[in-house]
């Protein structure tokens, strides 16, 4: 072994044994004449703060210090753990877990985290993942480009509704009605319905694609107005081949893996619990 390995070598095992010590040197208190239980180093209110959870900061104070520990340091470490046990037994008496919300959705968060975890621990295999996109090849299909012709009216009264009324009447004709200037227009072009859907929103894209080539719509309300389209052209849907979405359909299989796991993890609570809900809640 070269010099500055062993060296290094030493000066590790060095640190190890100085954590040891100060841990023993914790844990046992001559002047009180006791043994703190199990691998304790203190105890607040006979809630034990674990020699590893203290091991683990002193390292951490070693790691960040170029000149390694100092005098004092591992009190200093014991002390900042006890406070933060004082606090936490405080907060966990005055209810804080139930009254601060955002305490109460970490918790919750970490909860849920915990309870699928093991379900995204494996891995899934290259036969579960194309058995999964073979029975939901719906789920990945991708919409084909549309081209819709799109008019739309200012305004949410009656006399709003007979314009818009009266714009695809003449779209169902076959014409095309100059636009508003006072309202903003889908193009008039071979587009994803993602794209799309940005000018159009979500009600009214929900329209086109229900629509033949052809089809004009009925006055679709909205907040601004009434909108009135007609599908030019549609491309055939698009379902892409497995190795295209091989990620996508990895991330669906954990997620809903996930889902199963906590809701068969709630049901357990569900089934553990007393639980009385009030009456007249529908």
């Amino acid at each position: 072994m070269q010099a500055p390995q062993r060296s290094i070598v030493l000066l590790g095992l060095g640190a190890a044994a100085g954590l040891a010590l100060a841990a023993v040197r914790l844990v046992w208190h001559p002047a009180l004449g006791a043994v703190l239980p199990g691998d304790a180093v203190a105890t607040v209110n006979g809630v034990p703060i674990g020699q590893a959870e203290f091991e683990q900061a002193v390292t951490a104070i070693a790691t960040d210090r170029r000149g390694g520990l100092q005098a004092g340091d591992t009190q200093r470490v014991l002390a900042r753990l006890i406070d933060e046990e004082l606090l936490l037994q405080r907060a966990l008496a005055l209810g804080l877990v139930r009254r601060e919300p955002r305490v109460r959705g970490q918790l919750v968060s970490i909860m849920i985290d915990t309870a699928v975890a093991e379900a995204g621990a494996r891995d899934p295999d290259e036969r579960e993942l194309r058995a999964f996109y073979d029975e939901h090849r719906e789920y990945f299909t991708q919409p084909g480009r549309l081209r819709v012709l799109h008019r739309a009216v200012p305004g949410t009264d009656a006399g709003a509704r007979e314009r818009a009324v009266a714009l695809g009447a003449a779209m169902e004709r076959g014409e095309t009605p100059e636009a508003s200037p006072d309202v903003v227009l889908a193009p008039e072009a071979l587009l994803p319905v993602s794209k799309l859907e940005q000018y159009l929103g979500p009600s009214v894209i929900e329209t086109a694609l229900a629509l033949p080539v052809g089809g004009v719509s009925q006055p679709i309300a909205s907040t601004g107005g009434y909108h009135v389209i007609r599908v030019v052209e549609r491309e055939p849907d698009v379902t892409p081949p497995f190795e295209a979405v091989r990620a996508s359909v990895r991330g669906e299989v954990v997620r809903r893996r996930g889902e199963t796991a906590l809701r068969a993890y709630l049901d357990q609570l569900r089934s553990e619990a007393d639980i009385a809900t009030g009456t007249g809640i529908e």
